[in-house]
């Protein structure tokens, strides 16, 4: 491993909260990270797509994503599917090696465990994690008459090395490639099945323009400038051909930046209708020159340019309205040519209240997903407020901070540990479960569906703030005991489930009280449940006693007594049970309730 890739592993522990994982392990998720964040522009569980360990069939990290978004149960890719009425899938397979060079054998292997992933039935042993997996597979393709085509399935394999296109390595690899395409499981052509070589440069890039806000020159020769507008530096209005437009939305190596998009509330929305009409217009050589009338173009909005001539410089940039031309761009980009121009309209401001501005403006032509405008309503403006309270000395080390729009946080410079960093899909899961005592929805529905089903129990305007973020405090409390092993691993996948218990456990009034979070006048419970929390202890020992009660549950689940035939972290009957072993627990034995000393329990 070279002195950058370890100067930026280094990096990104310390972010991340990893410091105490082994080196070869902190590199799996640090590759994992820099491939799976290019290709998905939330915010996402490192943990939850390394799989490595026993059984693992040569396969350190799995991604499988659903209309672009990473699903983690059948339900979750039913919510997908049920949003836009369509599925389109990606699988993403991830080896990473720290040595200096690409091993034949590894890569056969990798290769070898890949095509089992997809066989009926695997050759070989493998673990619980890959057999969940396998099962999210199975209920994709059982929903092949929603796919437009086939899924795809990419193959990363990473070493710290150097590729040099080895002509027994490329055999291998093409061999591999060819047996999975017989399959015919995969979309035909070069992108439904690839294997990229990462080495140690390409990791390198991949990491700084993950770590950087994107800087992009294009020659912009037919603009014009828009007078001057309140809190806007510049703006100009023009045409640009789509071959300089597409240096704006591609990386380094050619690959779409779907990050760019994240503040475009409209999902991709696959082969529509109108989507269909862009296709077509591009590929018809007679009507190509008409696309300049024929589509709305595309609002860039950027923190600053410069500008010398007719180049433009562009900086800190998202592509808030023209997320469907842009995919359809890309996606013929060999087909484009000179007399292809797309209307352009780019905005320079840091306002954030004008930028909130141009996208509900410039995305109002269709319906968008429910959960597109939250962030830009006042409730969770002021709980992010709410979270920058906590800023004297001693709420400082305890500081969490509310993403409200999503990466606002993914800066160079930012000083932000990216492990405090709470996503609203987090949010929104947390104060479900710990606080509506629904952590079987949390555990697996899109958070998106969750917040249409919810639409008068979240971000609910007389809401007292302190139960969001304590949720949330709570939940990154326990991955931390989890993440530094004073939990165990195995209850990771119940994280939902324990900060509800925590809430029973650690409050006097074990039923939930629908008016402590609706009267403000209660917020004095609130803090003492975070005094709490700030102790270490106390809250090691609550959450070992959440972890108990679960245990009971578990067994009950596993005697089968319950008639459970799903996974329980799923089931609102098995959420049922964890409430009435909880207070069964409160009864039967001393817990730690406010006002109360801790009293020690047996681990």
């Amino acid at each position: 491993m070279n002195q950058i890739i370890e100067s930026y592993l280094k990096d990104f522990c310390k972010e991340y909260g990893l410091e105490e994982l082994n080196k070869n392990t902190a590199f799996e998720y640090f590759v994992n990270f820099c491939i799976v964040s290019r290709l998905h522009s939330e915010r996402f569980s490192i943990e939850d797509i390394s799989i490595g360990g026993g059984g693992d069939n040569s396969i350190d990290g799995l991604a499988i994503m659903v209309n672009e978004n990473l699903a983690s149960s059948t339900e979750e890719i039913d919510d997908l599917k049920k949003a836009l009425n369509r599925l389109d899938a990606k699988f993403v397979f991830i080896q990473t090696k720290t040595s200096s060079k690409f091993d034949l054998g590894h890569i056969s292997k990798f290769i070898h465990g890949v095509r089992d992933f997809f066989k009926d039935t695997p050759s070989r042993a493998i673990g619980q994690e890959i057999k969940s997996l396998i099962e999210l597979k199975k209920h994709i393709y059982s929903l092949s008459l929603y796919m437009e085509e086939s899924p795809v399935c990419h193959m990363y394999y990473v070493t710290t090395g150097k590729w040099e296109q080895d002509e027994n390595l490329l055999s291998v690899i093409n061999d591999g490639i060819e047996d999975l395409k017989r399959t015919g499981l995969f979309s035909p052509g070069h992108e439904g099945v690839k294997f990229i070589p990462v080495d140690a440069e390409y990791l390198q890039n991949m990491y700084k323009e993950i770590r950087n806000k994107v800087t992009r020159e294009i020659n912009f020769e037919r603009h014009t400038i828009l007078p001057q507008i309140e809190k806007v530096q510049e703006a100009y209005i023009g045409i640009l051909p789509c071959q300089e437009y597409l240096k704006l939305i591609s990386s380094t190596d050619g690959t779409l930046q779907k990050n760019l998009f994240y503040d475009n509330v409209r999902d991709f929305q696959g082969e529509n209708t109108v989507n269909s009409e862009i296709n077509e217009t591009i590929k018809n050589k007679e009507r190509r020159d008409s696309f300049v009338m024929l589509n709305n173009g595309v609002t860039i909005v950027a923190k600053s340019i410069n500008k010398t001539g007719t180049y433009f410089k562009i900086k800190d940039y998202q592509i808030v309205n023209g997320c469907q031309t842009s995919h359809i761009l890309y996606k013929n980009k060999d087909l484009l040519d000179e007399k292809i121009y797309l209307p352009i309209k780019l905005i320079i401001t840091a306002d954030e209240d004008i930028t909130n501005q141009i996208i509900r403006a410039t995305n109002r032509q269709t319906e968008v997903k429910p959960e597109a405008f939250w962030s830009l309503q006042p409730f969770n403006k002021k709980l992010e407020e709410f979270y920058e309270s906590f800023n004297d000395d001693e709420g400082r080390k305890h500081r969490l901070y509310y993403e409200r729009r999503s990466k606002q946080y993914n800066s160079s410079n930012s000083i932000v540990d990216n492990y405090k960093v709470i996503s609203t899909a987090i949010q929104v899961k947390c104060f479900l479960a710990m606080f509506l005592n629904e952590p079987h929805s949390s555990s697996c529905r899109y958070y998106g569906e969750l917040l249409k089903n919810n639409t008068r129990r979240i971000f609910v305007e007389n809401h007292s703030f302190y139960p969001y973020y304590l949720s949330a405090y709570t939940f990154y409390k326990l991955e931390k005991f989890i993440r530094n092993n004073s939990l165990n691993q195995f209850y990771k996948r119940f994280k939902y489930q324990i900060i509800m218990l925590f809430r029973i456990l650690a409050l006097s009034d074990s039923k939930l009280d629908t008016d402590l979070i609706n009267n403000k006048e209660n917020e004095k419970k609130f803090v003492e449940l975070q005094q709490i929390l700030r102790n270490e202890e106390q809250t090691l020992i609550l959450f070992k006693q959440s972890i108990d009660v679960l245990d009971k549950a578990l067994e009950n689940y596993n005697s089968g007594k319950s008639g459970f035939n799903s996974p329980p972290e799923r089931l609102k009957a098995f959420t049922n049970d964890l409430i009435e072993f909880a207070q069964q627990s409160k009864q039967n034995k001393s817990i730690k309730l406010f006002n109360q000393p801790v009293l020690k329990i047996k681990t």
